[in-house]
């Protein structure tokens, strides 16, 4: 069972998409955040999310996929690469009874819940804050959160693996999602306790958007069940 949810938020932009596919046997969740708030980037991102399922299902390879898809990328008639449409992505791939496998680039997150555990992240932030953690900065401006790394532009970055076995709970989500959480303290998981994935997907953009604030992002999760 799967189910995903999203609000805009303040923006002027749904830049947000998922999407899923299948192929002999081999299921795929797409998850992407478009960088910016323009016109331009919903298309863009809606188009690549259903193409990097596609590819990730038939290549049963979810970093195969992602490589894939940035090879495939253009500046869509920019002078600038830069100025092109471009986004952060997670995939996750499995096979029936198989272990979950997943790729991403910049800082959409993947959380895992086994059942009857707790919820854990995943996914490394390939951001330059995580960068700055990791030279044990930890006091540092809000933009370094928002200045991604690594993304679905051509050699953009690295791509991140992970596994995940057994039973339980997959949460995709954008940082529209979860920065809203850590930045009052709210545990993610509290959103996500007795409940279906499409309740779980609702209340964790309901929540995320609810949050006081002056700026909110757009706000995506796709929760998937393994059971």
């Amino acid at each position: 069972m799967y189910a995903h949810a999203q609000r805009i938020g303040t923006r002027m932009y749904q830049c947000d998409a998922t999407a899923t596919a299948a192929e002999h046997g081999v299921r795929a969740w797409v998850l992407l955040d478009g960088i910016g708030d323009r016109p331009d980037i919903p298309t863009w991102v809606r188009h690549n999310a259903r193409l990097l399922a596609r590819v990730a299902a038939q290549t049963d390879s979810p970093e195969a996929a992602i490589a894939a898809v940035r090879a495939t990328t253009d500046y869509d008639g920019h002078e600038d690469e830069w100025a092109a449409p471009s986004a952060v992505a997670i995939v996750g791939v499995r096979t029936e009874g198989g272990a979950l496998r997943l790729a991403w680039c910049g800082d959409a997150r993947a959380y895992w819940q086994p059942l009857d555990g707790a919820l854990e992240q995943l996914t490394r932030d390939h951001n330059e804050a995580e960068l700055l953690r990791a030279a044990g900065i930890t006091d540092f401006p809000r933009k370094y959160r928002n200045s991604v790394t690594s993304s679905l532009r051509r050699h953009c970055g690295e791509i991140g693996t992970v596994r995940a076995h057994g039973r339980g709970r997959l949460v995709l989500c954008s940082d529209g999602v979860y920065s809203p959480f850590e930045d009052n303290n709210a545990e993610l998981g509290s959103a996500l306790a007795d409940a279906d994935p499409r309740e779980a997907a609702t209340s964790l953009v309901r929540r995320a958007i609810g949050f006081e604030a002056n700026h909110k992002d757009n706000a995506t999760a796709f929760v998937v069940d393994f059971t």
